[in-house]
């Protein structure tokens, strides 16, 4: 059985797919981030549905290396979780019907 390489989602996936950085603030002052996608990408509409990453701070919640990320459908409690560009391009298409890139 043959493996195949799966590209971790990173910072430099959102920028090159034209994701909108949100940042955000902590009671206690801190400071994190994390990246939303409308559906589809150039959807003028503010509600739209959209994708959104985990924060910046999350990944060792999450079991994974630092700078990386998981995207999922946007108030839909893990529903259509990715963890890797090549899920996240799958799920763009479906729910598009266009390209990511």
């Amino acid at each position: 059985m043959e493996e195949f390489p799966y590209t971790p989602i990173t910072e430099n996936t959102f920028e090159r797919q034209g994701w909108i950085m949100m940042v955000d603030k902590e009671k206690d002052g801190d400071e994190f981030y994390y990246w939303v996608l409308p559906l589809p990408k150039d959807n003028p509409d503010e509600n739209c549905p959209a994708l959104i990453s985990s924060a910046n701070d999350e990944y060792s919640d999450l079991g994974l290396q630092k700078d990386q990320y998981i995207v999922e459908i946007d108030g839909l409690l893990g529903l259509g979780g990715c963890t890797n560009e090549e899920e996240l391009e799958i799920l763009y298409r479906a729910l598009t019907r266009n390209e990511l890139e």
